[in-house]
């Protein structure tokens, strides 16, 4: 399974990751390609997934009402996320026997006023908006702007860390290093059982478990 990367540039208007940021959590050693999204798809795609226009399109189209109610589960990074898997999955001509995993790692709960902020800049989202987002900006998803990396790649991307986590955030070189070991994280790995029980002591304790075990 590729380990994918969506890249934000400069002036982008997805919240929650800055320019030349890259996790210090992140292994980069596993990272198999980087997807540069241009934010006003994600925009775009953000006002067809809940906008009632957009949703009666989809729904026109065929898209199930179950699959239309979730949408909104998306928030402007998941769907940046689900734009650079896609545009993977067409590069490596993956098919039904292949799966990309894709987090979501937000949903629209945090972005109303970027809703309101395009209408007031675009205006009201009519069905001819809905038609034109989905033919560019959905199925017209292509596999431009993309790069598989190889060691050197992976390395400068490594280094990318500097800026944040050395120059602002009081990491040391010798920490930064470290992270380049694989053995390192072996190790880090190595602890994922235990965060796995109290995670589940955790949920079991808020109840959480038992709301589960429910439905």
């Amino acid at each position: 399974m590729p380990d994918v990367a969506a890249v934000r540039i400069r002036g982008h208007r997805i919240e929650g990751i800055g320019d030349k940021h890259v996790p210090w959590v992140h292994n980069v050693r596993n990272t198999d390609v980087v997807v540069v999204v241009d934010d006003e798809q994600c925009l775009a795609l953000m006002r067809l997934f809940n906008e009632e226009a957009g949703q009666a399109f989809l729904s026109d189209e065929g898209v199930s009402t179950e699959l239309i109610e979730h949408l909104p589960d998306l928030g402007i990074s998941s769907i940046c996320n689900v734009i650079s898997d896609v545009k993977t999955a067409r590069y490596l001509e993956f098919d039904r026997r292949d799966v990309i995993f894709c987090p979501l790692t937000d949903s629209m709960d945090l972005y109303a006023s970027r809703l309101d902020e395009q209408r007031e800049v675009h205006g009201p989202y009519t069905r001819d908006d809905a038609t034109r987002h989905m033919a560019r900006y959905l199925e017209g998803i292509s596999t431009d702007h993309m790069r598989d990396l190889n060691y050197s790649d992976r390395k400068a991307l490594h280094n990318f860390k500097y800026f944040t986590w050395v120059e602002q955030q009081g990491k040391s070189a010798d920490e930064l290093r470290e992270l380049w070991d694989p053995d390192f994280w072996s190790e880090v790995f190595s602890q994922a059982g235990e965060w796995d029980q109290r995670i589940e002591a955790f949920n079991r304790e808020t109840g959480l478990l038992d709301r589960l075990d429910e439905d």
